[in-house]
């Protein structure tokens, strides 16, 4: 009879235990993003959970890749992209509510040791290989191909196109040197400004506008820890951080 107590105290211990870590585990906010966001989705991740004591955690690569993780895990509760590109995945990945975050802006960049006046360089002699995302599996893939064919260079220079899966992929053979120039986006190029010989902004007008979102993932939307995340996005410090990696 005596040991009933201990028992009784040791169970009590245990339960405390596993509610606790459940609570903790029931707060940790998973989101995913598209590759070329990654720096100032860490950085506002960061950011937020300081603000908040909520921790986070995040996955990144093409919106195709993070949304079939979503899909598998059932534990993104937010994806960061182009809204037409979050709209299109159907089936993959359902979204309650879209939290406007800011503007996308395509860029033509250049490697080190490389210059370049304006974006029609691109076309000239000393350009011989330009990078760029897929544009099946990038929005600056869609946007670098709409401005080829707006400057009238879809053939012309289809012999120096090489398509490759992410911003950052493109990114990596502008720094390596195997590419001459390649279209990326403006938070990329900001980012990653002291590898790169520099960057051109390519007019709005010669490709479709890009709106960068968060999706909140369907069955997330009513998570307290969702809210506090979209609520966060609308404050100016998120849009600082945003906006400071060209995000606007």
């Amino acid at each position: 009879m005596e040991r009933k107590p201990v028992i009784i105290a040791t169970v009590l211990s245990l339960l405390v235990l596993f509610v606790g870590a459940s609570l903790v585990s029931a707060q940790t906010l998973m989101i995913a993003s598209a590759g070329g966001y990654k720096k100032p989705v860490m950085e506002a991740m960061k950011s937020f959970e300081k603000a908040t004591g909520i921790k986070t955690d995040a996955a990144f690569g093409n919106i195709q890749m993070v949304s079939s993780q979503a899909k598998q895990t059932g534990e993104i509760s937010c994806i960061i992209g182009d809204r037409k590109f979050l709209a299109a995945l159907g089936s993959t990945v359902t979204f309650a509510s879209y939290q406007p975050i800011g503007k996308g802006i395509l860029v033509l960049a250049y490697r080190k040791g490389m210059s370049l006046d304006k974006v029609e360089d691109m076309a000239s002699d000393k350009v011989k290989t330009i990078f760029m995302p897929q544009d099946k599996k990038a929005i600056y893939g869609i946007a670098g191909t709409e401005a080829l064919k707006s400057y009238g260079y879809s053939s012309k220079l289809a012999g120096k196109i090489t398509r490759v899966a992410t911003v950052p992929q493109v990114v990596s053979y502008l720094v390596t040197g195997e590419a001459d120039a390649g279209f990326i986006n403006l938070t990329e190029a900001t980012a990653n400004k002291d590898r790169l010989g520099g960057y051109l902004v390519v007019r709005q007008d010669r490709y479709t506008e890009i709106l960068i979102v968060a999706g909140v993932v369907k069955g997330f939307e009513n998570k307290p820890e969702t809210k506090k995340f979209t609520d966060y996005l609308k404050t100016k410090e998120a849009r600082d951080i945003f906006g400071k990696y060209g995000v606007k």
